[in-house]
Formats: structure tokens, C-alpha cells, sequence
């Protein structure tokens, strides 16, 4: 199959791939540079040191970056500082600074879609609420306790935490993609209450093993990957993907070109014996006991008991 062939969805909808050929010519038209920044960020993201004059600084120059664009790309976060400034103070604008590590126009680039798509997920009666359980997220309490993306609470080597992707989780019938994405959203903030990994990043790890080929969701992989790729203050380590399922060959493709040239560069597959994908991922610098109990580690999940955990601390 080319690049410019298409595959069809359960829903029949026709959508573009990414081969292993496409995958060759882009590596080989990587620079060595590329090719060592994505070793770098897969083994530990190399970080700044975060002196107050580069925080003052790059604040400062922040603010100027976003007083300098369009008004009409700053509607929404015009808004956000009027309706909730408690929210977009220097906190907060320092996540997008340490995601683009410091560069300031990135930052306000993203600053600014983040808000617009704040709006567009939430609606403007929940948007500018703290994304608090009991705040922007209250209605969506089903699609939390299914949630594709479950926070470890557990780091790698390097101190990013790490996040459980478990497709087997989804049941169509019972959410909306704008719900899923919410609690995409819930989860990664979450993990950013770290203050490491708003620096080094997070470790994707993804157990599609249980999963049908029927769960798989094309819309909401684009979603989730569009916020990303773009929206959400969060920089992405790797993707490790563990135990993929036999229909795993079909979608990759599309996987791979939902998630667009940087993220796929990130990704790792993992497949055999527990024993194997643990060894695995330990060379990636994740230990067995960062790693969550159902692929062979100690870490024992319960979205559940971690939802009503954070809802006692009003988070």
C-alpha cells in the first residue's frame, strides 16, 4: 500500500496511513541533529537550567510575544485572564515556557490554542473553572472511571511520570469524543501537578493487548493527538507500546499518521514474553516497579480509588 492509499474505518469513512516505506524516507531525511534530540527525549529529556533570570526573563518575553498578536487569537485567553485570572498567572504560562523549553514564541503559540480549545471542550460555562472534578470536569465522571489514559502516579529513571494507555477500557455506546478528550485532559493535568515532568515530559505507555479491533477509535486518536501535538503544555517522552494485539498491523499505519512526524519519531514497539517487554522497556528507563501490574510490574491501578483520592483533595 502507498502512501496515498486509503483504508476504511468500521464506520466507513476513508483516512490516510503512514507505510513503512514513508517511515524509511522520512528517517532518511532526518539531519543527525533530529536523529539525536529524538534519542535524547527518549531517554530523558535534556532540560535547562532554570535560573530566576531565565524564568524572569522568559516570562516577560512571553507576555510581549502574546500583547503582540492578532486580537482576534487572543480572544479566549483575554477572557481567561478577566473571568479567571487566578489561572493564568505566571504558573501557569511557565508549563507552556517548559514544554517549548523556553522559547518563547512556541510558548505563546500554544498558550493561545490551549485556551481557544479549552473553550471549544468545556463550553464557556465550565472553561474557565479549575479543571477540578467537582469544577470544569463534574459531568464527566463516566468517561473519567473509563478513562483510555490512567495516571501511574509511578516515573522512569529520568523522573517523568508515566501514563497507562489501555484501549480495552472504551466502550462506544458509553462516551462522546469531546468526553474522552476531557478526560485526556484531567489525566495530563494531573501528571503536571509534577513539577519534573513539566520538565523532562511524560512516558506514554500503551497496553492495547485486550483491546478489539471495534475499540478502536480513530476520531478520538486524532483528538488526543491534535492536543498533543499543539495544545496542552505537556512534552511527550516516548510511546512505548506493549503486547499489540494481531489486528495491531492494520491501524498502526494510522496511528502513526494521526500522531504526525515528531510524535511517531517517539514511538517503540514491544512485543513477547512479560519477561521480554520488561527487559525492554528497563532499557528505556522503566523500571519493573514503575511499571503497572497487568504487563508484569508492581504498580497496581485503580482509577476508581485515584478519582476519589483527588475529589477529597478538591483536585
Amino acid at each position: 500500500m502507498s502512501s496515498n492509499e486509503e483504508v476504511q474505518d468500521d464506520a466507513g469513512e476513508e483516512k490516510e496511513v503512514f507505510t513503512e516505506a514513508d517511515e524509511k524516507k522520512e528517517q532518511s531525511e532526518m539531519t543527525n541533529k533530529e536523529k539525536a534530540d529524538v534519542i535524547a527525549e527518549i531517554y530523558g529529556q535534556v532540560h535547562p537550567n532554570e535560573t530566576p533570570d531565565l524564568v524572569s526573563e522568559s516570562l516577560k518575553g512571553l507576555t510581549e510575544e502574546i500583547d503582540g498578536m492578532p486580537a482576534e487569537k487572543r480572544v479566549n485567553w483575554e477572557k481567561a485572564k478577566e473571568r479567571c485570572p487566578e489561572l493564568t498567572g505566571d504558573r501557569h504560562k511557565l508549563m507552556f515556557l517548559r514544554c517549548e523549553v523556553f522559547n518563547v514564541g512556541l510558548a505563546a503559540l500554544r498558550l493561545l490554542k490551549y485556551w481557544d480549545k479549552r473553550v471549544e471542550l468545556f463550553g464557556e460555562d465550565k472553561a474557565f473553572l479549575p479543571l477540578t472534578l467537582d469544577g470544569a470536569l463534574r459531568d464527566d465522571e463516566v468517561a473519567l472511571e473509563m478513562s483510555l489514559m490512567q495516571s501511574t502516579e509511578a516515573t522512569d529513571e529520568a523522573g517523568r511520570r508515566i501514563v497507562l494507555g489501555d484501549p480495552s477500557r472504551l466502550d462506544k455506546t458509553k462516551y462522546t469524543v469531546p468526553d474522552m478528550v476531557r478526560a485526556f485532559w484531567y489525566t495530563m493535568h494531573a501528571v503536571l501537578e509534577d513539577e519534573m515532568t513539566q520538565k523532562r515530559g511524560v512516558i506514554l505507555l500503551l497496553y492495547p493487548h485486550h483491546a478489539h479491533v471495534s475499540q478502536f477509535d480513530r476520531k478520538l486518536i486524532a483528538a488526543n493527538a491534535e492536543s498533543m501535538k499543539g495544545i496542552l503544555p505537556v512534552r511527550i517522552g516516548s510511546f512505548q507500546i506493549c503486547h499489540p494485539p494481531t489486528f495491531f498491523q492494520i491501524v498502526f499505519p494510522v496511528i502513526k499518521f494521526l500522531l504526525g512526524k515528531r510524535l511517531r519519531q517517539r514511538i517503540k514497539v514491544h512485543a513477547g514474553s512479560k519477561e521480554h517487554v520488561l527487559e525492554r522497556l528497563a532499557h528505556f528507563g522503566i523500571p519493573k516497579e514503575s511499571v503497572p501490574s497487568d504487563l508484569g510490574g508492581d504498580v497496581v491501578l485503580d482509577q476508581k480509588a485515584w478519582l476519589a483520592k483527588r475529589k477529597e483533595l478538591d483536585l
